[in-house]
């Protein structure tokens, strides 16, 4: 299975989406784990993210928590923090709502993630232009290459404050 993962906003959907199009057999996570709901909190879905591991699916699954699949290979994609607000604010996220993605983001809380629990296995990919962040997930789904080195976005953070 090879999870895309990421913070929301940074095109998950619209990668799996062209990997759909493309014919790979692809999966939102939200679609495989109903079984994992635990409960609503604030509008939101509670997963209980032990039964993620218990799923299995011969494909590519998209969403911020896939990386706690049993994944052969995690893709982490990552945005610029503010095309990232931008794409949460159209999304009519609340500011603290947007404010928590957006730090997220800036510390790769999903990248540290999933490397602690697929050590090796994790590439990031920096989301800026659809065709060339499709060309780079291929690479990947096809043990073409790995991208190994580490996004540093934490600068970028020093705009807001």
């Amino acid at each position: 299975m090879i999870c895309i993962s990421g913070t929301p906003g940074t095109g998950k959907s619209s990668v799996l989406s062209a990997l759909s199009k493309m014919g790979y057999k692809c999966s939102e996570l939200s679609e495989l784990s109903s079984v994992c709901v635990v409960g609503i909190e604030d509008g939101e879905k509670m997963i209980d993210v032990n039964c993620l591991k218990k799923i299995d699916f011969d494909g590519v699954v998209a969403g911020h928590l896939s990386h706690y699949m049993r994944c052969d290979a995690v893709i982490i994609l990552r945005s610029h923090l503010k095309d990232l607000e931008n794409r949460l604010k159209l999304r009519g996220y609340s500011k603290e709502k947007i404010m928590d993605n957006v730090e997220a983001e800036a510390i790769d809380l999903i990248g540290y993630e999933a490397e602690e629990m697929h050590p090796g296995k994790v590439s990031e990919i920096l989301n800026e232009n659809l065709d060339e962040t499709i060309y780079k997930v291929l690479q990947i789904i096809d043990n073409k290459k790995s991208y190994d080195d580490k996004i540093d976005l934490s600068e970028e953070i020093m705009l807001w404050y």
